[in-house]
């Protein structure tokens, strides 16, 4: 296995760890994302009474749901494409 293999193995590997994501967490992510219940759950496509539950300790998120979290907070930039909002690149064209 080449070097370039093997370093992109490691980079599978530590992506494939994931937080738990309980309530402190969900809410941090939240505030950070300047979300309200109902607007994270419009941006998870989940019911609002599935965050509430996340963030009461009541039920625990999916894997996939950690997933998307874990990408939101990595790059909350994400969420304004998502949101069709125009990038730094096309404003400035």
């Amino acid at each position: 296995m080449t070097n370039t293999e093997n370093t992109a193995l490691q980079m599978i590997a530590e992506a494939a760890r994931c937080p738990d994501y309980g309530p402190d967490m969900v809410k941090a992510l939240m505030k950070k994302l300047d979300m309200n219940e109902k607007g994270f759950a419009l941006l998870m496509n989940v019911a609002p009474s599935t965050v509430r539950l996340w963030t009461s300790g009541a039920a625990q998120p999916s894997g996939t749901a950690r997933r998307l979290m874990q990408i939101y907070e990595t790059g909350p930039e994400i969420v304004g494409k998502i949101a069709g909002e125009p990038s730094a690149d096309r404003r400035d064209s």
